[in-house]
C-alpha cells in the first residue's frame, strides 16, 4: 500500500463536512491525534487518518484548524508512510497541496438553488464576497488538475457520493 491523499473540496455548503462525518463513522472508532497545527482522527487498523476536528458545531471539520497548519500538514504527509489521508475543506484544498503531492482530488458541486437552502439552513453569515471567492479557487483548481467532479443535490446523488469515497479509501 502506498501513500494516497483523498482531497474533497467544493463551495461553502456543498456538503463537504457532512460527507465526511458519514464516511467517518464507517471507521469508528478513531483516535484523536495532533501533529503540530495539525489534528484529525485516525484508524490504525486501515491506516487511516482524517484531518480536521469534527464536532456538531455548523463550521467543522478543517474549518476548526488554523490557517497557518498548511506547512505543518506537508510535514505530516512526508512522515506518514502507507496511509491514506483524508480531508475536505479549504484550509488545504488548495493549489500548492496539489502542485507538491499527488492527490484523488473529488470536488462536491451543488447547484445555486441548493447552496443557498443550505446557506439558510445553517444561518451561515458568509458573505458573497466570501463565498465568490471560494467559488473561483475551486474553478481555477479544477482547470488544473485532474479532478473527479460529483453533484450533491439530492438524496440519491449524496449516497452515489458517499460511496464513491468508501471506494475510493479502500481501493
Amino acid at each position: 500500500m502506498a501513500k494516497r491523499i483523498i482531497a474533497i473540496g467544493g463551495e461553502p455548503a456543498s456538503g463537504k463536512t457532512t460527507l465526511m462525518k458519514k464516511v467517518m463513522r464507517n471507521y469508528a472508532p478513531l483516535k484523536n491525534f495532533t501533529y503540530g497545527l495539525v489534528r484529525g482522527t485516525y484508524n490504525l487498523k486501515h491506516n487511516l487518518y482524517f484531518i480536521g476536528i469534527y464536532d456538531d458545531s455548523t463550521f467543522s471539520g478543517t474549518d476548526k484548524l488554523s490557517m497557518a497548519v498548511q506547512p505543518h500538514f506537508f510535514k505530516l504527509i512526508d512522515k506518514l508512510q502507507d496511509a491514506t489521508i483524508v480531508f475536505e475543506g479549504d484550509r488545504l484544498f488548495n493549489q500548492s497541496l496539489f502542485d507538491k503531492y499527488t492527490c484523488d482530488i473529488i470536488v462536491v458541486e451543488a447547484n445555486k438553488e441548493t447552496l443557498h437552502k443550505r446557506h439558510e439552513k445553517r444561518a451561515d453569515n458568509q458573505s458573497e464576497k466570501f463565498k465568490k471567492a471560494k467559488k473561483t479557487k475551486i474553478a481555477n483548481i479544477i482547470a488544473k488538475n485532474k479532478v473527479t467532479l460529483m453533484p450533491n443535490n439530492t438524496e440519491k446523488e449524496s449516497e452515489n457520493l458517499y460511496k464513491t469515497i468508501l471506494k475510493n479509501i479502500n481501493s
